[in-house]
């Protein structure tokens, strides 16, 4: 007797153990999409990005550890703590150091469903603060699951703040666009599109003008479990553009920008 009514829960704990947790999890790297958390769900995410060539011998790191939480079942909000360390050469030696790289808010909010309508989109805000550094950034987030095909496109813009002896200010326009496929319920492989423009202003009163851009693709893979996944991406800097490429007369910015950037993402449902 008891036995049978074991049974009977067999299917449903399967069912429980093959769904995912939730609907957010992330399939790309670079580029976020229109699904949030549920209100009152919390998620962690550490995320760590290489960064390695330029124009002489490079590696950087970058780590954030972000706190997600579901305000409702539209708005999500997040708080990242941010540091970093950087291996380059200078001169005839190599020098390494590291730092803390300040904190970040983010705000998501969701305006359509990428399942219930004809695209899913939503709004990003992210603010940054460091001690010599501030910044605002703006995205609208677009995606749609085409049968097993994921697809996202984030329009970005950038607002930078930085002090070194004066201040500058920064606009960076970017555009993402992402396509991947699920090879299983769980396992996703697909590709990463990156481009972005810097507009550099130097002091008051001076001119805006196109300091540095520069345009990265490459693959991504990604899986998901009921409670945790993984996204990671390799992105080769294809071509830059602006003053650095211009005066070196190459193909692509080694002096502003990398030689190939690897990204890795981690989200725990707590």
């Amino acid at each position: 007797m008891h036995t049978h009514k074991f049974r009977l829960l067999y299917p449903v704990l399967g069912l429980l153990l093959t769904t995912p947790g939730w609907a957010n999890e992330r399939h790309f790297t670079l580029s976020y999409e229109s699904a949030t958390l549920p209100a009152g769900a919390v998620e962690i995410e550490p995320q760590t990005t290489f960064r390695m060539g330029r124009d002489q011998y490079y590696l950087g790191m970058d780590h954030r550890l972000e706190f997600e939480v579901g305000i409702t079942d539209r708005l999500m909000a997040a708080i990242y703590l941010n540091w970093g360390s950087e291996t380059a050469r200078s001169g005839s030696e190599i020098v390494s150091g590291s730092a803390s790289q300040g904190v970040s808010a983010e705000f998501k909010y969701n305006l359509t469903s990428a399942s219930a309508d004809a695209i899913g989109s939503a709004l990003y805000l992210e603010l940054g603060a460091s001690p010599l550094e501030y910044d605002i950034e703006a995205k609208l987030l677009l995606d749609k699951r085409v049968g097993a095909w994921q697809l996202a496109s984030n329009l970005i813009y950038e607002r930078e703040w930085g002090y070194d002896g004066f201040w500058n200010n920064e606009h960076k326009l970017a555009l993402s666009l992402g396509a991947t496929h699920f090879v299983t319920d769980h396992l996703t492989l697909g590709a990463e599109v990156y481009g972005q423009a810097t507009l550099e202003q130097s002091g008051v009163g001076s001119d805006t003008a196109l300091e540095h851009g520069a345009l990265f693709a490459g693959p991504v893979v990604g899986y998901s479990s009921q409670s945790w996944w993984l996204v990671t991406s390799v992105t080769p800097q294809i071509v830059g553009f602006g003053d650095a490429v211009t005066a070196a007369g190459t193909t692509r910015d080694l002096q502003d920008f990398h030689a190939v950037q690897t990204r890795v993402i981690l989200g725990i449902h707590l």
